[in-house]
């Protein structure tokens, strides 16, 4: 396998999973105002995204698990966020700036593991490095950094979290759950389960 070079069934997975993603991040947006508006009665509001926001980063580190090539991470997410866009999304050009800030993190994630790591542990940390990046984004965009240091700590730790729930585990059980299905046996996390090595890539 040739992790630089892009084969067709590669465009076609992230088309895929662009669409379902984006289908699933729009669900997620109405959900994440359905909590917050529960936890206002508590105070606890801001948490209501923070609790899912793991969600928003998964095109990008399922895409890079069943493909296992470099540039995957990033384009995935960004695809997701502009067809999300097109499915109605009011945040504008913003949405798919957004994508490709997360999609960055994920991406430098499994760049620093060569694309060479692929298990619990490096898609936790490309979900996390996400969650990094659009904080610290949010921080200005959103005027966060008008919060109090407490609430922005806890609210990082509840993101991170979730990333690490969704991006990370959620994500890993998917991806290892289509390759023993034999669905995704051409791709790169098929033949990790044809050789015994799913869980942890090192060639």
């Amino acid at each position: 396998m040739k992790k630089g070079t892009w084969e067709l069934k590669d465009i076609i997975m992230m088309a895929v999973l662009g669409v379902v993603f984006a289908a699933v991040y729009m669900a997620v947006f109405g959900g994440g105002l359905l909590i917050s508006a529960a936890l206002t009665p508590m105070g606890l509001s801001p948490f209501g995204f923070e609790l899912v926001y793991g969600v928003w980063f998964m095109a990008s580190t399922l895409a890079a698990y069943i493909i296992r090539k470099p540039g995957v991470a990033l384009i995935a997410e960004v695809l997701a966020s502009a067809i999300e866009l097109l499915m109605g999304n009011s945040g504008g050009l913003t949405v798919v700036l957004t994508g490709v800030i997360q999609g960055l993190g994920a991406e430098l994630v499994f760049a620093a593991f060569r694309y060479k790591k692929w298990n619990f542990v490096s898609l936790s940390l490309a979900g996390m490095l996400s969650a990094v990046f659009i904080f610290c984004y949010e921080l200005y965009y959103l005027n966060y950094y008008l919060l109090a240091p407490g609430m922005l700590a806890a609210q990082l730790l509840v993101r991170l979290v979730s990333a690490v729930l969704f991006s990370g585990a959620i994500c890993k059980l998917a991806g290892d759950g289509l390759a023993k299905t034999g669905v995704v046996k051409s791709y790169a996390v098929g033949a990790a389960v044809d050789t015994g090595k799913i869980y942890d890539e090192e060639d």
